[in-house]
Order: structure tokens, then C-alpha cells, then sequence
């Protein structure tokens, strides 16, 4: 039961520290293994201890469910933190405090500097990428209106993530005309007009 006990707590804590520490971009990909590692390890102990339980812990302690309640209070306590966007939070903040390198490139797009037009395309003429990033993607129209994607090293069969800019209106004929659905995806707010997107 010891032994229980301790592969639970050690399943448990890298879960918390999977899903709550801010990973870098780049280690996204890694982040979402360790997790899916770690929720598997955490189910699997749960039946596993209560089928050790039932045929014999319960017949040597009255603490035989310890293990089993373990297990759930570390999967309640992920689901819980999970639903008020602990996770989402993190990762925001890491963003925030790492943006300066994004907000340079940006501004590079804004001014002309780095030259693009209405369609989304690659930059191929930024040397200096932001940690992470493996490409970068933009579309600046004459008015004004860009938008730029930070594709993320790591991007896999789940598809690409990474940040996104955005400042243009949805009724923009101009740039939005010219992005497919499926080159910007999901998109999660991190602050003003920059989003976490997922394809």
C-alpha cells in the first residue's frame, strides 16, 4: 500500500505541474505527452488499487480505500482547477511577460518595415524569430489592418498552434477575404488584440 501510495502522489503532483507550470511554446507538444501520461497513470491506479483493495487491503486495514481516494482527489482537484481556467491563466501570464520580441515583429509588420500583402503568407526576410517560434505568417492591407501568426516548433498531426495578432475587424473585406478557415482555428484571448490559436 505504501508503494500505492507513492506512485499516486509522484502521478498526481507532475500532473499539477504539467498542467500549471508555464511551459514555454516550443515545449507544448511535450507538455500535452507528460499530461496524457499522467491522467492515463492516475486512472489506471484508481482501478487498479481498488481491485487490490477489495481482494485484499480491506482484509489487512481499514484504510484500504486510501489509494483509490488519492487518485480521485488528484483527478477532482485537476478537473476542478481545470473548469476556472488556472491552466489558461498561466499561460497567458508567461505570454505577457515574453511578448517583446512578438510586439517588435509586429510593429515591424504595422510600418511596412517587413513587407506583405492582403493574403496570408510566410515571412521568409525575419531572421530573428521569438524562442519557439518556427515560422511566421502575415497579411497587412492598406488601411491599416494586419494580421500575423507565430507558428510554433512542435506543431504536429494535432495541427499547428501558436500566437496570433489581430487587428482587424471581422467586416474587413480586405484581409478577411483573403484567410482560409482552417489557417487560424480555434483562438483563445490572452490580452488586447493578441490570441492563442490551435489548427
Amino acid at each position: 500500500m505504501k508503494t500505492a501510495y507513492r506512485l499516486i502522489t509522484l502521478c498526481g503532483v507532475s500532473l499539477i505541474f504539467v498542467c500549471f507550470f508555464p511551459f514555454p511554446i516550443e515545449l507544448r507538444l511535450l507538455q500535452g505527452w507528460l499530461f496524457l501520461i499522467c491522467i492515463l497513470g492516475l486512472l489506471f491506479a484508481l482501478i487498479a488499487t481498488l481491485i487490490i483493495g477489495l481482494a485484499s487491503w480491506r482484509k489487512l486495514s481499514r484504510w484500504w480505500m486510501g489509494p483509490p481516494l488519492l487518485c480521485i482527489a488528484f483527478i477532482v482537484s485537476f478537473v476542478i482547477c481545470a473548469r476556472i481556467g488556472v491552466s489558461i491563466a498561466v499561460d497567458d501570464w508567461w505570454f505577457q511577460k515574453h511578448m517583446v520580441p512578438y510586439v517588435m515583429i509586429v510593429d515591424s509588420v504595422k510600418s511596412g518595415t517587413i513587407p506583405c500583402g492582403p493574403t496570408i503568407a510566410n515571412i521568409h526576410s525575419i531572421t530573428n524569430l521569438p524562442p519557439g517560434i518556427r515560422n511566421i505568417d502575415a497579411a497587412r492591407c492598406t488601411d491599416g489592418s494586419v494580421l500575423v501568426l507565430f507558428v510554433a516548433k512542435g506543431s504536429s498531426f494535432a495541427g499547428d498552434f501558436g500566437y496570433l495578432y489581430k487587428d482587424y475587424s471581422e467586416t474587413n473585406s480586405c484581409i478577411a477575404d483573403n484567410i482560409k478557415p482552417d489557417q487560424i482555428g480555434r483562438l483563445d484571448h490572452i490580452t488586447g488584440n493578441w490570441y492563442e490559436f490551435w489548427n
